[in-house]
């Protein structure tokens, strides 16, 4: 009798590894391509240095910096100008501290990130990474930057737009609303945010409010189903209180949009009301914040996928009927 309880034992502890052994096989480890063009700049000890530096990564200088080859000794001059200033040079610092960029956590957090993407989406290319300190573009801003440069194959991470609150200096024409999803913690998640629309279908024919709410809703559930452990203020860039008063007058708020027939219209400056970026949105109250638009279509997405559960990341995204998945998750202001 033991030896059967024996061999029975082993049978199901066999069976219980074997789904763990063939999904490590089905979601082998990725290779991240990362580097801290950042700190190659401010390691620099010459314009020439620099310059080889630009020419050797175009993605870069083209993609980035938007400088074309014949002008990467201006670049090259300006950015080298802005590392010998003391005050860049001790913003540059302070984004090597802990609390911001120093060490390797970025490139940890990044890792992790897109290996949960690759293990949802395995055909998928790894893109490059790359990061980069300016100064918000440098001397003249001849040379426009922006805080990511963000393709299928490259992201490139401006540091310096994301030094948060905390930081010495802050980004120009950002304001207090916007500056909340610039903070360091929220770095990772604005990536996974964006590289999410590579994967976001949505009907080209389709012009409506509701098609773009829906888009945005699954965009948020992408990145709330790579990064779990991110706050909500840290994704939407809503503040505590207004992410608690949303969510209790939520009724309210689908009331407005359905009270005024808002779903179906395809005016963009209706649009720009509900999804574009604003501190607030006025039409619905004083203390609606803005994008009101983007979080309600979260919310639809967020039922959408709790109402069916074997619907999988892909296949959610690969989804371009907006109208067929608000009328699946049986959203009516609340959960």
């Amino acid at each position: 009798m033991r030896q059967h309880l024996i061999v029975l034992f082993t049978i199901l502890y066999l069976g219980s590894c074997a789904p763990k052994q063939l999904k490590e096989e089905a979601s082998p480890k990725i290779q991240l391509d990362f580097r801290r063009f950042d700190r190659m700049l401010a390691e620099a000890k010459s314009k020439r240095e620099i310059d080889s530096l630009l020419t050797k990564n175009p993605e870069i200088t083209v993609g980035y910096f938007h400088c074309i080859p014949e002008k990467i000794p201006f670049l090259a001059k300006d950015l080298f100008t802005l590392f010998q200033n003391p005050e860049l040079r001790s913003f540059y610092n302070q984004s090597q501290e802990p609390g911001f960029y120093g060490g390797n956590q970025l490139e940890t957090d990044l890792k992790v990130a897109f290996q949960e993407i690759h293990n949802q989406f395995p055909q998928t290319k790894v893109p490059k990474i790359r990061t980069v300190f300016s100064g918000f573009g440098g001397i003249g801003s001849e040379f426009a930057v922006q805080h990511l440069y963000v393709t299928d194959s490259l992201i490139v991470v401006g540091l310096d737009f994301f030094m948060g609150k905390k930081g010495k200096y802050h980004p120009p024409n950002v304001y207090e609303y916007q500056q909340r999803r610039l903070e360091p913690k929220a770095l990772v998640g604005q990536i996974v945010l964006q590289y999410s629309a590579f994967f976001n279908q949505q009907d080209s024919e389709d012009h409506t409010l509701l098609s773009d709410m829906i888009w945005y809703g699954k965009g948020f559930v992408f990145t709330k189903k790579v990064l779990p452990n991110l706050p909500d203020s840290l994704l939407f860039g809503y503040t505590g209180k207004e992410l608690a008063e949303t969510e209790a007058y939520q009724s309210e708020v689908w009331e407005h949009f359905i009270d005024n027939s808002l779903l179906f219209k395809k005016e963009e400056y209706i649009k720009t009301k509900y999804i574009g970026e604003r501190p607030k949105t006025p039409e619905i109250g004083p203390a609606c914040p803005g994008s009101i638009g983007r979080w309600l279509g979260w919310r639809i997405v967020d039922l959408y996928m709790k109402q069916n559960t074997k619907i999988s990341l892909p296949n959610l995204m690969a989804k371009k009927e907006a109208n067929k998945i608000f009328l699946a998750s049986g959203y009516r202001g609340k959960l």
